[in-house]
């Protein structure tokens, strides 16, 4: 019916079936729910069906942009459940207690941020977020909606859809710092060659990130520049990616990889704990490996348990200190930086680090923004990063920043 009907005929549809529970229009099929409504695993499957039911409308509506309305009208239809009147039926209180399981669970929740996503969130506004929860910032960074918006049932139309969506924002966020970044040097150039008030009447282009100019002229310096004296972080990778050409043992890798992370940290900050843990962190990996030559799957592990001591570990363990004490201490585009270096050398641990940060996002979805600037900051910092390295800005005239 979703490719016959009209979106608000379908929605209908959908509140007499789950809502109403009563004289829907084909008997066949409210026999059937109400039988599913009683079996003994009801409250384990019902709510997947109603959640199966609700991406069949969604992966349909998302296409068009006018269906994308028709999906903000489902979500609010379910987020008002409470508001609809009560009744003596044992079928329909027994279709309110399954949706009241699936509003509680994670399905919906993920529903309700690819909604914000699909309707684009206005939000992220820099003059009106400081108020907003975290949550509403969820349309600025694409990485992470495999993680926060595709459903545990991983259907292929649900998974399909997501990826389109993150195409389609990640190509327009790109767009947008590309042409920023050509205003900036276009700007540069000007005033040099024909002084600043010629620079100043050049049409602006607005800053696309939540960073400020200055801390986002840092991002683009750091990530596409020299990060460490004269190399860059493409030049340190490819050094040290040449060294595992070599097949060294796992110890001697473990070794070096240390030296890697820690070459550009402040000296001060390391000495004081961040280098002896990270080294007690990197030389417990795996242990009886430990001369055994190096190969994928050890580059893999050992990045992975790195990345996750550095940031956080999982969603039942999201201890995250020395993340926050990284950008305390080294600021956020450095701990950025840090992080990317392990993934360019390793680029299978890029969707783990993207988990990673999706945990700390969902930790404080609904936390005010003014409350986790720091973590704001490091989204921010990897959308640019990701621009650059995986995506497809050419940074090359930053040198005449």
């Amino acid at each position: 019916v979703v490719k016959t009907e009209t979106p608000a005929r379908v929605l209908e549809r959908f509140r007499i079936l789950f809502i109403e529970g009563i004289n829907y229009p084909d008997n066949r099929i409210g026999t059937t729910i109400e039988t599913l409504a009683f079996e003994k695993t009801a409250e384990q499957n019902f709510p997947l069906v109603i959640n199966r039911c609700c991406y069949i409308l969604v992966n349909h509506w998302q296409m068009q942009p006018s269906g994308r309305l028709s999906v903000a009208d489902l979500v609010e239809m379910l987020g008002h459940l409470n508001d609809v009147r009560m009744t003596y039926s044992r079928v329909v209180r027994r279709l309110r207690q399954l949706l009241q399981l699936y509003l509680q669970g994670d399905d919906y929740i993920k529903l309700k941020r690819l909604n914000a996503v699909l309707n684009g969130d206005n939000a992220g506004k820099k003059d009106t977020i400081a108020e907003q929860p975290l949550g509403t910032l969820i349309t600025r960074y694409p990485y992470l909606y495999a993680h926060t918006l595709v459903s545990e049932e991983r259907t292929a139309e649900n998974v399909e859809t997501i990826k389109r969506v993150q195409q389609n924002l990640r190509q327009q966020q790109e767009t947008n710092l590309s042409h920023y970044l050509t205003y900036q040097v276009r700007r540069s150039r000007l005033k040099v060659q024909l002084g600043r008030d010629v620079a100043d009447n050049l049409p602006a282009v607005a800053n696309p990130t939540l960073l400020s100019t200055k801390d986002l002229g840092m991002a683009f310096g750091q990530f596409a520049g020299k990060a460490e004296g004269n190399a860059s972080y493409q030049d340190l990778s490819r050094s040290f990616v040449s060294q595992l050409q070599m097949q060294p043992i796992v110890k001697t890798f473990k070794g070096d990889l240390y030296d890697y992370i820690v070459s550009g940290v402040d000296l001060s900050y390391g000495k004081r704990s961040f280098n002896d843990r990270l080294y007690k962190i990197i030389y417990n990996i795996s242990p009886d490996r430990d001369y055994q030559q190096l190969d994928e799957i050890g580059l893999l592990r050992t990045c992975t348990h790195v990345l996750n001591h550095l940031v956080v570990e999982s969603p039942r363990n999201p201890q995250h200190f020395i993340f926050m004490d990284m950008i305390s201490n080294l600021g956020a585009v450095f701990t950025t930086g840090l992080l990317l270096k392990i993934v360019l050398i390793c680029q299978k641990v890029k969707p783990l680090l993207e988990s990673r940060l999706s945990i700390l996002f969902n930790h404080y979805e609904t936390s005010q923004c003014k409350g986790v600037p720091w973590l704001i900051k490091s989204l921010e910092n990897w959308n640019v990063a990701g621009a650059i390295h995986f995506g497809k800005i050419d940074a090359s005239s930053l040198n005449f920043l």
